[in-house]
């Protein structure tokens, strides 16, 4: 440092680095909030592969300009700081004029590019926080291990906070409110200066946050997402919005929505009237759930008994009923408008009952407030887990929008309540004569119907019964199906009640006990009765494997080693899907999975651009090509096995929290805040030491074989504790084997430090780089191989990395 720099004390840098790390995964944590409610899907990983690149980038422009900087750090720094508060706002407000559409990615090839530019734009924040975290390494290089516990603790932190943040305030107020923090960081690093450029640090404070509290810029929500089809309609008017760390969820009103669940067939609206009038709940702008007007007179719901998930009225009377994700109620009333004596209504986001009951409650009648409708706030498959109490009917609604699902865009949405120990735990809470009806959207060439009469028919074999295709009955509409599962074998009365509740409604019968192949595909006519021969060469033992391998699509039941329910592609397949429906075959893709397809590679450019290319450059300087050759190893090698399993645990433990925002957040701060607390041991090993990185990366091995073993049962064990309680236990059971993670990479830093220091921020680039393609393509080894896999491959990783600098160590003793 020149005698002209002025000085940062420890305290006002490690303070300030634990604020600029915790706005780092804060903003991570903001920014999946707003895909959420722009493209549908939270796109976690490629969020993080985006801070990776910035990351990344950032360790290789300093390695480039670490000679100019010397002596130089501390202004650098501040500069860094004050550069940083500005693009938190000025890259998300940019990042929202980006036309990106997930549904075009393949029919517009210039999407491509817009998704390429969100990724360079929302680099930028992290490209600084990382240069400001770096840099705070060249001020400290003797205390390496100290500083980056404060990165990871004000990382673990700021996933923690943000949470409560998002309680707060609407996800578009995110950024604002981040930048204020960044500004007290730079104000806090301008103490020691003894300049006017702290009130610089104050203002950028004050201005950021009074422009969050104005007007932020909005979210750019897709053209094709259902709030946006409202909103061109005439006499659209919003009636409110209400946000939560699950989602945002808006009121709209127009006489034009109507929404139901599915077709209504053959309905005599002459006779029993027209729809009643609807308030619809968009949910991320997204899928909508319609508040019906309700006076306590049941008549108007008449039409709900012309939908196909009507079908398990006919099965059972009077019935006590669970309805899973009731939303604005049409299932209830549904339920009540069919006799149902008792209707339980499971719903995972707690503003719905606030708002239904609360802020549209004169409209919705007190739906919610009855004697017979007991609301319950959770998450349906842990609500199941925690009681034994049983019913008579279990009624699953659709999941998502009818639009989603057509587009492909949920691909890679984890769904634990579609996999098949979550159908076997349905089947448990069923009465000896109950019924599970599972209601889907249907897509042209088939596939959701299919995956989910698979699922069904496995979970029924892995439940003892024996011959399930005695206890099945599908129905569908042009749109959507029902599937019920019997607990009991299927009388003939019962059989006779689908057969005349189809011929009623004009619903195609895909299959009951007894079915002749000329009853189905009647009303609603494809060109082959595809549901039918599926469904019996399901049921079939001998001929499965074979149908699910003959399919045009992914059919094969989603588990919980494997919940990407919406994930069809199959890409063995693809060339026959060219080949059948030519130049048409391009809207029958999922975007989602290509999208992340597409953020591989363009991760891998961006990765190639702003970090190896750099450090090719930088590789021209003295050569160490020994040095270079191990630290390239094993940095790399930690990036990869690091997010492989912190992406394989965001996923896993959303099957215990049930929220993905509580996932992500409980996850990163557990990782990060404990593996600070092992950098810290890590900084009092024995200098130049490879023993404590060997007994860390086995006892990750073992860390995470346990779990893999251990978790599935205590996650169903726990199910019935509160979110509170839950989060602490993951963080508990998770902090041992993060722990270990923060040891083998600041014992890597330090190393390089003392031996190499030219290469320090080589190595801090090519573990970002490593990490921005191991964010996604851990996602994509889980997609198609299962968590159990991952984690494998990730122990294996770290095996790598740990033979790397025992050889980084050989290396040395040679120079």
């Amino acid at each position: 440092m020149s005698e002209r720099e002025p000085r940062l004390t420890p305290r006002w840098l490690n303070t300030a680095v634990l604020l600029i790390s915790a706005v780092g995964i804060a903003y991570q944590i903001v920014l999946m909030r707003v895909f959420s409610i722009a493209q549908w899907h939270h796109f976690a990983s490629m969020i993080i592969s985006i801070a990776m690149l910035g990351f990344g980038a950032s360790g290789a422009a300093l390695a480039l300009l670490k000679t100019p900087l010397k002596g130089r750090e501390a202004g650098a720094l501040r500069f860094s700081a004050a550069l940083l508060t500005v693009s938190l706002v000025a890259c998300y407000a940019l990042s929202q004029r980006v036309p990106f559409e997930t549904y075009q990615l393949v029919s517009q090839p210039n999407q491509i590019w817009n998704l390429l530019a969100l990724y360079v734009v929302l680099a930028v924040p992290f490209f600084l926080i990382s240069t400001c975290i770096t840099i705070a390494f060249f001020l400290a290089p003797g205390n390496v291990a100290r500083v980056y516990f404060f990165s990871m603790a004000g990382s673990g932190l700021g996933a923690l906070g943000v949470v409560g943040l998002l309680y707060l305030a609407h996800p578009v107020r995110g950024p604002y409110i981040l930048a204020g923090v960044s500004g007290l960081a730079l104000a806090l690093l301008t103490l020691d200066a003894r300049r006017r450029s702290s009130l610089a640090g104050a203002a950028l404070l004050l201005i950021a946050m009074a422009a969050g509290v104005t007007r932020p810029a909005p979210v750019r929500v897709s053209e094709y997402k259902g709030l946006s089809y409202a909103k061109q309609l005439p006499d659209a008017k919003i009636l409110g919005e209400w946000h939560s760390p699950m989602s945002v969820i808006t009121a709209v009103s127009s006489e034009q929505i109507r929404e139901t669940p599915g077709q209504i067939s053959n309905y005599p609206m002459a006779q029993l009237g027209e729809l009643p009038e609807q308030v619809a709940l968009y949910f991320d702008a997204g899928a909508a759930s319609p508040v019906n007007r309700f006076t306590g007179d049941l008549d108007p719901f008449a039409y709900l008994d012309y939908v196909t998930s009507a079908l398990p009225y006919r099965l059972v009377e009077a019935p006590k009923t669970l309805v899973i994700g009731p939303g604005g109620g049409t299932n209830v009333l549904g339920a009540l408008y069919h006799g149902a004596g008792r209707v339980v209504a499971v719903e995972v986001d707690p503003r719905v009952f606030d708002v239904v009951q609360t802020q549209l409650g004169d409209f919705a009648g007190g739906l919610y407030d009855r004697p017979d409708v007991t609301p319950v706030i959770g998450e349906g498959r842990g609500f199941l887990q925690s009681s034994e109490e049983t019913y008579d009917l279990i009624q699953i609604p659709s999941l998502g929008s009818f639009t989603a699902s057509t587009a492909g865009v949920q691909a890679l949405s984890e769904s634990y309540f579609y996999t098949v120990e979550a159908v076997r735990l349905q089947l448990s809470r069923l009465t000896p004569d109950g019924v599970l009806a599972i209601t889907v959207w249907l897509k042209t060439p088939a596939r959701d119907a299919l995956k989910m009469v698979a699922t069904v028919v496995e979970a029924c074999e892995q439940s003892g019964i024996e011959e399930p295709g005695n206890h099945l009955a599908f129905i569908r509409s042009w749109n959507n199906a029902t599937i019920v599962v019997s607990r009991a074998p299927m009388s003939a009365n019962r059989v006779e009640a689908v057969r005349a509740f189809c011929r009623d409604r004009m619903f195609d019968l895909c299959y009951c006990p007894g079915i002749r192949p000329e009853e189905a595909n009647r009303y609603t006519l494809l060109d082959e009765p595809v549901y039918y021969a599926f469904t019996e060469g399901v049921l079939d033992p001998t001929r499965r494997e074979s149908v699910y391998r003959d399919s045009l699509f992914y059919v094969r039941p989603a588990t919980d080693d494997r919940p990407h329910f919406f994930r069809f592609l199959k890409w063995s397949a693809l060339p026959r899907l060219i080949r059948d429906l030519g130049a048409e075959w391009i809207p029958f893709v999922e975007w989602g999975y290509l999208t992340l397809v597409a953020t591989i590679l363009q991760g891998l450019l961006a990765s190639a651009v702003f970090i190896l290319l750099p450090l090719i450059v930088l590789a021209r300087g003295p050569s160490r090509s020994g040095a270079k050759r191990w630290v390239f190893v094993y940095f790399a090698a930690l990036g990869l096995a690091y997010m492989a399993l912190e992406m394989g645990f965001i996923q896993r433990v959303m099957l215990f929290l049930a929220y993905p925002v509580y996932s992500v957040a409980v996850v990163l701060t557990s990782f990060l805040f404990f593996s600070g607390l092992g950098s810290l041991f890590a900084s009092r090993c024995k200098p130049g030491a490879t023993a404590p990185v060997g007994w860390a990366v086995l006892a990750i091995a073992l860390l995470t074989a346990a779990y893999a073993a251990f978790l599935p049962g205590a996650f169903k064990a726990w199910a019935g504790w509160s979110d509170a309680v839950k989060i602490i236990a993951s963080v508990f059971l998770l902090s041992p084997l993060a722990f270990a993670m923060g040891i083998p990479f600041p014992m890597g830093l330090q190393r390089v430090s003392d031996d190499h220091p030219a290469l320090l921020p080589w190595a801090w680039g090519i573990n970002g780089c490593a990490s921005v393609t191991g964010a996604t393509l851990a996602t994509l080894v889980t997609v198609h191989l299962g968590f159990r896999v991952l984690f494998l491959l990730a122990v294996l990783t770290y095996t790598a990395a740990f033979l790397a600098i025992r050889r980084l160590g050989a290396g040395d003793s040679h120079t």
